[in-house]
């Protein structure tokens, strides 16, 4: 019983420190090793749209934060202006067709008239053989032959002229047609219309930012993953997502970046590698991306955010057999 009260409390200190060791080392492979991470970000697609013809923005038909389909009317700009260019064009169009049609009318006289007096050199020549009528007289209808073949050479090049003219036209006509259907800016994705700081009455500029969309079908995780960590995730490995505001959702390592900034290799003098002197005892692991996508349906009950915090936890065990 001495013997037992003696060696009770070294094998309790001794048993102690194992299991100290044990969980400390499992500690420090789960915190050091394991996947998981709580630099996690979720992120989506954000379209920006721009007015692409300019004009006073006459209706707006979104509020900030509200949800659009695809192919919705956001806004619309002021389109008379755009109306009279199509008007005009359209007449323009009507005028060179018109014009084409008098050009190919008065070729095909002179097709004709070449013709006749093709026709009429012909019998004077036969008539002129036969000394039947001068050599003066044939000369005459030779060169009105001659005539009419550079009066038809001469339409047949203003033809070309009148044609490419309508073509000018027809494409100006496209033109005012395009920027009159662009006076309506329309949903591109489904999302939420965010940060919305344009008003009726606007005036909008081509190419100027006027609205962003969130892509609500483009939504997932960016998880910012120590390099240690790396070796124990693959591409299509089960995940656990929970979100800072306590939703849970389900997901698959989609991809892994290959490659971030170092900012030790900044150019230096003459373009030669600028290298830090200095060496630190404690090296930090680099955090590598890595592109989590949702499970389909994991998100239909959950309205995610973009920019919102998370925690990414890789399971490894699924990839056991």
């Amino acid at each position: 019983m001495n013997l037992l009260r003696r060696i009770a409390p070294p094998l309790l200190t001794l048993g102690l420190v194992v299991l100290a060791l044990v969980f400390g080392s499992q500690a420090w492979i789960y915190y050091t090793r394991s996947p998981w991470t709580r630099d996690a970000r979720v992120r989506a697609d954000v379209v920006t749209l721009a007015a692409e013809v300019a004009g006073r923005i006459v209706e707006l038909h979104v509020q900030d934060n509200q949800r659009v389909k695809k192919g919705d009317l956001l806004l619309r700009i002021d389109p008379q202006t755009y109306e009279l260019a199509l008007q005009r064009a359209e007449r323009a169009v009507t005028v060179a067709k018109a014009a084409l049609g008098q050009s190919q009318a008065t070729i095909a006289a002179n097709q004709a008239l070449l013709r006749l007096r093709q026709s009429e050199e012909q019998r004077r020549r036969t008539l002129k053989e036969r000394s039947a009528i001068s050599a003066e007289e044939w000369q005459r209808s030779s060169t009105d032959v001659a005539v009419a073949q550079a009066q038809l050479v001469r339409e047949q090049a203003s033809l070309g002229l009148v044609e490419a003219q309508v073509q000018l036209a027809e494409s100006a006509y496209n033109q005012a047609a395009l920027d009159l259907q662009r006076t309506r800016v329309y949903a591109p994705v489904n999302g939420f219309v965010t940060n919305l700081l344009t008003r009726s009455g606007d005036y909008a500029r081509g190419g100027e930012p006027l609205l962003a969309v969130v892509d609500s079908d483009s939504f997932y995780v960016s998880g910012y993953f120590e390099e240690t960590k790396l070796p124990r995730i693959h591409e299509g490995d089960p995940v656990r997502i929970e979100l800072m505001s306590g939703e849970r959702l389900k997901g698959r390592v989609d991809s892994i970046a290959y490659a971030i900034t170092d900012r030790e290799n900044a150019p230096g003098s003459r373009l030669l590698a600028n290298i830090n002197p200095s060496y630190t005892w404690v090296k930090l692991a680099q955090r590598i991306p890595v592109r989590i996508a949702f499970d389909p349906g994991s998100t239909d009950k959950i309205r995610l955010r973009a920019g919102v915090t998370a925690t990414v936890s890789v399971i490894e065990d699924a990839r056991k057999p």
